[in-house]
């Protein structure tokens, strides 16, 4: 029987569910769920780019479950993945205390490619320290329409960041912050909050807020 057509009216009206997103995860290695419920917030935030070829472009990648999102959720996108792999803070120290934690951290990697392999053809995967990877994509005049910035979680590896993407983005482009609220390493500046209030402070005037809570959610002007 031959594979019957989804016309680009009815994808576009599909509704997006939680339960839809689980079967893009089945038969994948995951270790840790932080991202699904943000899904219901990124859906509406790209209602109206949905059916365009995006470049989107992640900076923290981890085993991959937010970037079978964009993915999935966006046919036509290609994504840019940077991820040392090596983990945050965070996970650093939880290894330095758990043999299991030593060992998700040291087959972080080897789940993403494992996860991402079916859209190898859309996916550009940057091993690196996100610092010189978006230093390297600026020299190389990249341009991007959509960023979720989800790396290191001290306030200077978030600024930086920001700072280093926003060149990258092209007008209407949309930024997205994790974690603007997350407080759990000891010392303020060791959480991404003040990072994230620094840049937006840089920035002001350039951009207008499309989300605010637990994640940042901004246009470029």
């Amino acid at each position: 029987m031959a594979k019957r057509r989804i016309s680009r009216a009815r994808l576009k009206t599909q509704r997006f569910s939680l339960a839809k997103a689980a079967t893009w995860y089945e038969g994948k290695d995951f270790t840790f769920d932080w991202t699904t419920w943000h899904f219901p917030n990124w859906v509406k935030l790209l209602r109206t780019r949905r059916m365009k070829k995006l470049r989107v472009l992640e900076i923290g990648s981890w085993e991959g479950r937010s970037a079978l999102f964009f993915l999935n959720h966006l046919p036509n996108a290609k994504l840019t993945c940077i991820d040392s792999f090596a983990g945050g803070q965070e996970h650093q120290e939880a290894a330095a205390r758990s043999a299991k934690d030593t060992r998700v951290l040291r087959t972080v990697e080897k789940r993403f490619d494992a996860n991402t392999k079916a859209f190898k053809t859309r996916v550009e995967k940057i091993k690196s320290n996100s610092t010189d990877a978006l230093i390297a994509l600026g020299l190389k005049d990249r341009r991007f329409d959509v960023a979720y910035i989800d790396g290191g979680h001290r306030a200077s590896e978030v600024y930086s960041d920001g700072m280093l993407t926003w060149p990258l983005m092209a007008r209407g482009g949309l930024v997205l912050f994790d974690d603007y609220q997350w407080d759990e390493m000891p010392g303020k500046m060791n959480n991404p909050g003040p990072g994230i209030d620094a840049f937006l402070k840089a920035i002001d005037g350039q951009y207008r807020m499309v989300l605010d809570g637990y994640q940042i959610g901004i246009v470029k002007r």
